[in-house]
Parts: structure tokens; C-alpha cells; sequence
């Protein structure tokens, strides 16, 4: 006959909390990011020593050949685009490449005016 006390096996703590608590920090990463589309095309910003954030939200990028891109569009689709798809408050932000003439720029800010946008902010990138 065995009298002696058993051994008591140490309870084991639930992880499921700690899962829960996991996949609710990730749903809440998920809903507060902003996920934002490539560019379609590859810009080199000018530099600037100052800079602040932009309030536009429409975002146009325009080559070292002076090409206006919007979304999936170029050239005068991308201004047919924004002229049917206008940019809230007028503002749109403009990643140009450091290489475009000063002139077609010029001329594109003139086109843009035409379409309806009344506000534009350049993307620098900061030194």
C-alpha cells in the first residue's frame, strides 16, 4: 500500500489572452494604417532644407521629361482624368523630378489651372 502524497502538477496558465490581446493590436495596426499605391513612375525630388507636411491629398507626379502622371494615366489622359475626378478643395500634391524645365512646368501648371485645380504643393525631399 503507497501512503505517500502525490505529486501535484503546476497548473498551467491559458494563452489564449495573450493571443486575444495579439490580434486585437493587429486589427488595430490594420484599420489605422494607410496603405499607399507605388508611384507610377520613378521621381527624384528636389532637395529643400525646409519643409512641412502636405494637406493635399491628390497626388500627381510628373518625369525628367516633363509628363504629367495621375493614377494609371499620362499625358492628357491623366488631365482628362483629373478634370472628371476633380481634387477635393482644388489642392493636389506634385512630385515633379528635379530635372524638368522651369518652362514645362510652367506650361503644366497653366494646364492644371484649365482643369480646375487651384492649388498645388510641391513634394520636397529634405536635406
Amino acid at each position: 500500500m503507497d501512503l505517500e502524497p502525490g505529486t501535484k502538477r503546476p497548473s498551467q496558465e491559458s494563452i489564449v489572452p495573450m493571443i486575444n490581446v495579439v490580434f486585437l493590436l493587429l486589427i488595430f495596426f490594420l484599420m489605422t494604417s494607410q496603405i499607399a499605391p507605388p508611384a507610377p513612375v520613378e521621381v527624384t525630388a528636389p532637395a529643400s532644407v525646409d519643409g512641412g507636411d502636405p494637406d493635399a491629398e491628390t497626388r500627381l507626379f510628373v518625369d525628367e521629361g516633363g509628363v504629367l502622371y495621375f493614377r494609371d494615366s499620362r499625358g492628357s489622359a491623366a488631365l482628362d482624368l483629373l478634370r472628371a475626378e476633380p481634387p477635393a478643395f482644388g489642392k493636389v500634391l506634385l512630385t515633379a523630378d528635379k530635372a524638368v524645365e522651369a518652362a514645362k512646368l510652367a506650361a503644366l501648371l497653366r494646364q492644371l489651372a484649365a482643369v480646375g485645380v487651384s492649388d498645388v504643393e510641391l513634394a520636397v525631399s529634405l536635406e
